[in-house]
């Protein structure tokens, strides 16, 4: 912090009050001219509103009715602007969807956050594309800030003895992208808890037999299907562990289910339950709490994979 300030004399006091004086005039002057220039040409410049379009209004709204929200949706603003704010809040002019005043010459334009909209739509009918889904509750949510630099300003402050001194103080820069959020939406109702359970018949083989060709497929499996084998107990017949899986093949759901094999002679039962889902982020390598399965189309590939699991047991043991 640097400060500076100049001792002077009565005579030189004076003189300088005279020339700040008429400079603080001229200022004044200068002002109240710019303003009036301003006023007038917002006077001769007609102006029209632009706001947003009908079919996007809803996209602010809450959800509402039978529509639940499974997921978020984020979309980065394309231009960047200088951010002091350590906070990096949003103004009220950076609100989406805020209506605003354009010459009337430049009234057939679309809204500026328009396209916004869209690439939030559109972010979201990617990530389900078996869905039927909408955006709502868009907003401007925060600053994604980018270069970091440093600036000098000035302030005035009054020192102990009562005289105003010019202080040095620094501050951050940033380029600022806004980001937008909205929430992703359905009216799908909630699918049903995952569960399965299947039996087969293994005609003239033993428990032991069964048993044995079982744990076999189960460790030959154990990496490539993400099994584990948590418990086995060959006198009663019984192995439990889990089977993970992925709901869609970009990794973003994996979904894992407890599994209990039951083994008798001639015949092997296969229960699964307790099929939770994490959503993740395999870019961060990001994994999520466990919650239930929210969607049928989700809740439909995991069946599949259960009853695959099974059936490959079955094949495998019969065919040794």
């Amino acid at each position: 912090m640097r400060v500076y300030y100049i001792k002077e004399n009565s005579k030189g006091i004076y003189m300088k009050k005279e020339r700040m004086g008429k400079l603080h005039l001229l200022a004044i002057i200068a002002f109240v001219v710019f303003i009036l220039l301003g006023i007038a040409s917002m006077a001769t410049t007609p102006t029209i509103p632009i706001e947003l379009g009908t079919n996007y209004r809803e996209m602010l709204m809450p959800h509402v009715g039978n529509e639940r929200v499974i997921d978020t949706v984020t979309v980065r603003g394309s231009t960047a602007s200088v951010c002091r704010d350590p906070q990096h809040a949003i103004t009220s002019q950076q609100a989406l969807g805020a209506t605003y005043q354009v010459r009337e010459d430049r009234g057939s334009e679309r809204h500026r956050h328009e396209p916004i909209f869209e690439q939030l739509v559109n972010g979201a009918n990617r990530a389900y594309p078996s869905e039927t889904v909408a955006i709502r509750s868009a907003r401007a949510s925060g600053h994604v800030p980018t270069n970091a630099r440093q600036e000098e300003y000035y302030e005035s402050q009054r020192g102990s003895d009562g005289r105003y001194y010019s202080v040095t103080r620094v501050r951050t820069l940033y380029d600022c992208y806004i980001y937008y959020v909205g929430n992703i939406v359905t009216t799908e109702p909630m699918p049903q808890l995952v569960t399965h359970r299947e039996n087969f018949t293994m005609p003239r083989m033993t428990r032991a037999d069964i048993y044995r060709r079982t744990i076999n497929w189960l460790e030959d499996n154990t990496e490539r299907r993400r099994i584990t084998i948590e418990q086995q107990d060959m006198e009663r017949g019984r192995i439990r562990g889990t089977v993970t899986s992925a709901a869609r093949a970009d990794q973003t759901y994996i979904v894992t289910s407890n599994y209990t094999i039951d083994i008798y002679d001639e015949e092997v039962v296969f229960d699964f339950g307790n099929t939770i889902l994490r959503r993740t982020d395999p870019s961060l390598q990001r994994v999520g709490n466990p919650e239930q399965i929210f969607l049928q189309s989700i809740a439909d590939a995991t069946m599949t994979e259960l009853v695959d699991f099974a059936t490959s047991i079955r094949s495998y043991i019969l065919s040794r």
